[in-house]
C-alpha cells in the first residue's frame, strides 16, 4: 500500500483517463474517502508517449482528488501496462539450518527462486509469493503447504514465485510523469494483477479463473491457479479499436462512431430481435445531410470486434496449456466490457463460464459510481500490498535502475 499518515492513494493513469483515489481503513475494510478524474493525455494504447502531458493529466486528477476531501497526499501506488512484459514462474528451495524457519531463510528461499538472469533493458516490478512448502519430497514432490512459514518447523524451505519484469522505458515513463505531476511512487503494479485484489475471491484463485480487464487502449487479463497467479499478458487492444472498426466500416469520425457504441451497442448480433434504423453522419456530411444504418450491422462490427480481441486471449491462453484449467472461467472488468452481451460473448467464444465483476465489498467500499469496471485498477491498486521479503528482494535487485530507487526512496 502507498501510505501517507493513516490513508492510502492509487494513481490509475489510462488511456482514456487518469484516476486518483484515497482510501482509509476503518474496521478492516477500506473506504474511499475521495476522488478525481482527468481526461488523459499522452498516451496511446497503454504507453506514455507524451511524459508533459500524461504528467498534466496527474496534476488534474490529483487537484479535482485534493478538492473532493481537502486531503494533501504525496506517495501513490500506479499501474503499468508493458505489452513486452516477461512472466517466470519459479520455486526456490532452501534447507534450513536451525530448529524454525527464520525471516532470513525466507529471504534466502526468495533470492533463490529469484535468481534468474534479467535483460539489461527489463526490470522486475512484481514478484509474487504464490505458496510456501515444508520438507518437500524430492520423488513425490508433496510436503505440508503452509500460508506463513516463519516459526514453523522444518528441513527444507521451498517459495512458488509469479515474477513479473517490464521495460525500464516503461518504468521511466511512469516514473517522470508522476514525478512532473507532483507526486512520488511507492508502488508500481502491474493493472491486472492490481485489478484482480478488487475482483477475484480466494475461491476462484484456487480453482482457476481469468480476469479480463478491458480499458479503452489495451486488455490486461491475468490467469490464476491452484491459490495463485500463473500468467499475465498485456494486448494492445480495448474498447477504441471497437470505436475505431465502427468508424472504418461506416466512414464516420472517432466521435461519431463512439457515440453509436455507447448509445446503441451490444456485443450480440442474436441478440437484437427486431432491427431498426440508427440516425449517424459520415465523415464529410454536410449538417443537413440524413443517413441511417441499421442496427443490426452496427452490432455485427462491435461483435466481430470483441471476437477478435476474445480470439488472440484464447490462442494464448492455449499457447500457455492454460486453457483448461479455468474451472471458475472468466471475469471481465475494465470499462469497455461494460457493453451489452460482454459476457455472454465471452461465454459462446470459450465455452466456459463467464461473468462481469463486481467489487469485492467486504474488502473495499466507494461511493456507487466508484465500484463501475472502469474503476477496477484503481481500486485494486489500494488494495495490493507487497510481502516485506518480496519487496526487499526486488529493492536489492533492482538498485541500479530507477526503480530500485523510487522504492528505496519511498518505503515507508
Amino acid at each position: 500500500m502507498a501510505r501517507d499518515d493513516n490513508f492510502i492513494v492509487s494513481v490509475d493513469v489510462g488511456s482514456r483517463k487518469t484516476v486518483v483515489l484515497l482510501a482509509e481503513e476503518i474496521n478492516g475494510r477500506l473506504e474511499v474517502f475521495g476522488h478525481g478524474v482527468s481526461k488523459s493525455s499522452g498516451i496511446k494504447k497503454g504507453l506514455i508517449n507524451d511524459v508533459k502531458q500524461t504528467a498534466q493529466s496527474i496534476k488534474d486528477a490529483a487537484k479535482k482528488a485534493y478538492l473532493s476531501c481537502n486531503t494533501d497526499f504525496h506517495h501513490v501506488s500506479v499501474n503499468i501496462s508493458d505489452p513486452h512484459l516477461t512472466v517466470i514462474n519459479r520455486e526456490g528451495q532452501i534447507f534450513i539450518a536451525g530448529d524454525e524457519i527464520s525471516e532470513q531463510d525466507l529471504d534466502a528461499a526468495i533470492k533463490t527462486a529469484r535468481a534468474v538472469p534479467t535483460p539489461t533493458n527489463k526490470q522486475v516490478i512484481n514478484s509474487v509469493s504464490n505458496c510456501y512448502t515444508l520438507d518437500k519430497d524430492p520423488i513425490t514432490h508433496q510436503g505440508v503447504v503452509v500460508e506463513q512459514p516463519i516459526g514453523q518447523e522444518a528441513k527444507t524451505l521451498e517459495v512458488a514465485m509469479h515474477i513479473v519484469t517490464v521495460s525500464n522505458q516503461c518504468v521511466n515513463a511512469i516514473d517522470q510523469s508522476i514525478r512532473e505531476g507532483g507526486l512520488g511512487i511507492d508502488n508500481i503494479v502491474l493493472n491486472s494483477l492490481a485489478s484482480s485484489e478488487a475482483y477475484i475471491t480466494q475461491d476462484e484463485k484456487d480453482n482457476g479463473v481469468c480476469l479480463i480487464d478491458i480499458g479503452a487502449g489495451v486488455t490486461n487479463f491475468s490467469v490464476f491457479t491452484k491459490g495463485g497467479i500463473t500468467y499475465s499478458a498485456v494486448i494492445q487492444t480495448g474498447g477504441d479499436q471497437v470505436t475505431q472498426d465502427i468508424a472504418d466500416a461506416f466512414d464516420a469520425s472517432f466521435e461519431q462512431a463512439e457515440r453509436l457504441k455507447l448509445q446503441h451497442g451490444n456485443a450480440q448480433v442474436k441478440s437484437i430481435r427486431t432491427d431498426k434504423l440508427i440516425k449517424f453522419q459520415q465523415v464529410d456530411d454536410p449538417e443537413e445531410v440524413e443517413r441511417y444504418l441499421s442496427h443490426q450491422s452496427l452490432v455485427e462490427v462491435i461483435e466481430q470486434s470483441y471476437l477478435n480481441l476474445f480470439s488472440q486471449i484464447r490462442q494464448d491462453l492455449k499457447s500457455q496449456k492454460l486453457y483448461r484449467l479455468l474451472k471458475s472461467g472468466f471475469v471481465l472488468t475494465g470499462g469497455a466490457s461494460k457493453i451489452k452481451g460482454c459476457d455472454a460473448l465471452l461465454l459462446s467464444c470459450f465455452k466456459i463460464r463467464a461473468k462481469q465483476g463486481r467489487v469485492n465489498t467486504d474488502r473495499i467500499t466507494a461511493e456507487r459510481s466508484l465500484l463501475e469496471p472502469e474503476y477496477a485498477c484503481a481500486l485494486g491498486l489500494l488494495l495490493f500490498e507487497y510481502d516485506e521479503s518480496d519487496l526487499r528482494a526486488i529493492q536489492e535487485e533492482n538498485d541500479g535502475n530507477i526503480f530500485g530507487k523510487i522504492k528505496q526512496q519511498f518505503k515507508f
